[in-house]
């Protein structure tokens, strides 16, 4: 642009620069017209001496306005200050750069100025010279090019965490599994074990998948009413279940299908679910920020006391409860187990935003 900005100063000023308000002759100001850069004489003290036909319909300014008035006021108050400085560079003799914008029916149009000190055989700076040309196009594909590089390193960030959560999620699974296993009250293969526990944990992942899918999104958050029934499906009508939408941040999915996992199996081998009346019914509610959800169980051996010690599957999911800020109670009632799980759906910054998220969606319909 700075060899533009050249031309346009040898065709409003042929014989060189002697005076700061250019007087312009039909054929000059036909030739500045005809071109879509803005062009513009300001006095070293911001005020508009002249403007081709495109600023002033940039500017929405009247062609026959007579000019005279302050530049910068025309200009969006957001970039003022850096007019402002660019404007006090060149009117002490360097040439200057800011990027600038405006608001016309079309919408947002970008624009980049130069601008250029006019100056005297001494030195002395008479005017400026400010082209602006439209890059309204360039700076939307960089924009476009900086959220495609950003979604990119967001992409690769959350494959190496899931790829990283996988194996520590693996290895406690077969530490869970050789305990249960090697434990007095276990006669089941640690093989088999493990195969029920990484088969829960499928099962959630391919109906998070399947949520992703159709919502077109990798790292938006999951819907417990999608995980629940996934974990649970194995057992048929014996577990019921019920609540509503509620959306928990991604990374919580292993340890939430891991807890419903853990008292499944438990109960499947000691309390309800071993009996065939036993039934098993989980409820949950949503706050702002909270997931609060039961697990009751009905119909199954009488429990006269609780278990003397907590079995190593059970510590390990109040440690995986506890480590994701949550809180697990357990109450072990005559007519069967009583849990209740107060879970945090998102770290605080995540409720703000999803909160703002779900307004603007809710005013935009």
């Amino acid at each position: 642009m700075e060899a533009a900005a050249g031309i346009y100063a040898r065709i409003m000023f042929p014989d060189a620069v002697s005076s700061a308000d250019p007087l312009l002759s039909d054929l000059q100001k036909a030739m500045l017209d005809a071109t879509p850069d803005c062009i513009k004489v300001v006095s070293t003290d911001g005020k508009l001496l002249t403007m081709n036909r495109a600023g002033c319909l940039a500017l929405n300014v009247d062609e026959n306005a007579g000019f005279g008035m302050p530049w910068l006021p025309l200009l969006p108050e957001e970039v003022h200050p850096a007019g402002a400085e660019a404007l006090r560079a060149a009117a002490s003799g360097q040439t200057a750069r800011f990027p600038g914008k405006s608001i016309s029916p079309k919408g947002t149009i970008y624009w980049d100025n130069l601008l250029t000190p006019l100056v005297d055989a001494d030195g002395q700076v008479l005017s400026i010279l400010c082209v602006s040309r439209d890059v309204t196009e360039k700076t939307l594909l960089e924009r476009q090019l900086e959220e495609a590089v950003e979604r990119e390193t967001l992409l690769a960030r959350e494959m190496r965490h899931r790829i990283k959560n996988l194996f520590s999620v693996v290895s406690g699974l077969v530490a869970i599994a050789e305990r249960e296993a090697n434990s007095g009250n276990a006669s089941i293969p640690v093989t088999q074990i493990l195969g029920e526990k990484l088969a829960a944990l499928s099962r959630a992942s391919d109906a998070v998948f399947a949520q992703d899918s159709a919502k077109g999104c990798d790292a938006a958050p999951i819907d417990v009413a999608t995980i629940i029934p996934s974990v649970l499906q194995p057992y048929g009508d014996r577990c019921t279940i019920a609540g509503p939408t509620a959306l928990i941040r991604r990374e919580a999915m292993t340890t939430f299908a891991l807890f419903l996992h853990e008292p499944a199996t438990n109960s499947l081998k000691y309390e309800a679910l071993s009996k065939e009346n036993g039934n098993v019914a989980v409820r949950w509610l949503a706050s702002e920020d909270t997931l609060d959800l039961t697990w009751t169980e009905t119909g199954g051996p009488q429990i006269l006391a609780p278990p003397e010690r907590a079995g190593f599957g059970t510590e390990m999911v109040d440690r995986v409860v506890r480590s994701a800020r949550g809180v697990i109670n357990r109450e072990w009632r005559t007519d069967g187990l009583f849990v209740d799980l107060h879970f945090p759906r998102f770290a605080d910054s995540q409720v703000r935003t999803i909160s703002s998220a779900s307004q603007a969606t809710q005013k935009s319909h």
